[in-house]
């Protein structure tokens, strides 16, 4: 079968620097870690979260655009990555639970404790920006600036219900003749 994509769109261009907006965080699971969250990467010598981060809402909603955070490693800069990562990750939990970063209150303390599943569907408030192009690689979308209570114009994020994993039905240990062979 021939298909006409005279009439298809032409591609996206990228979300424009600056553009702020709610995202919902998406873990891609790998291997490796508590409850297989995280992957390691391609020579073994790191894990991290493989993100995907999708807009919600608003001119650009449910574009995509993708982000590893190093969480743990064997090199020096595998532990600088990390220490990124988890600003990064105290930011987003900030954002999303509506906590001002200077607020060292015991609640604050509590809320600002996750398990990474927990990480998992989170939406925050963010800018979203642009790495320019690298050699064969074009530009692309990258989480930028995460947007916390203390900045001017911060709204609070509401937060979604996970869906429950689709039960697995068992199968039978009973074989029933279908009705064409009755």
């Amino acid at each position: 079968m021939v298909y006409d994509f005279n009439t298809a769109g032409e591609q996206f261009e990228l979300i424009p620097d600056g553009t702020e907006a709610v995202l919902q965080l998406n873990i891609r699971h790998g291997d490796a870690g508590e409850g297989g969250l995280l992957k390691r990467s391609g020579n073994g010598q790191a894990e991290g979260l493989d993100c995907e981060l999708v807009v919600v809402g608003g001119k650009y909603d449910k574009r995509k655009f993708y982000d590893w955070m190093t969480v743990n490693g064997t090199t020096d800069g595998h532990a600088q990555a990390a220490d990124i990562t988890h600003r990064k990750l105290r930011a987003i939990i900030e954002s999303a639970r509506n906590i001002k970063p200077t607020d060292v209150s015991e609640a604050a303390k509590n809320l600002r404790k996750a398990e990474y599943a927990e990480l998992d569907g989170m939406r925050f408030r963010a800018q979203i920006g642009i790495e320019p192009a690298k050699g064969n690689y074009r530009a692309k979308n990258v989480l930028g600036q995460i947007v916390t209570p203390d900045r001017n114009g911060y709204q609070p994020v509401e937060q979604v219900a996970k869906a429950a994993p689709a039960a697995v039905e068992k199968p039978s240990d009973v074989i029933v003749k279908p009705a064409w062979a009755q």
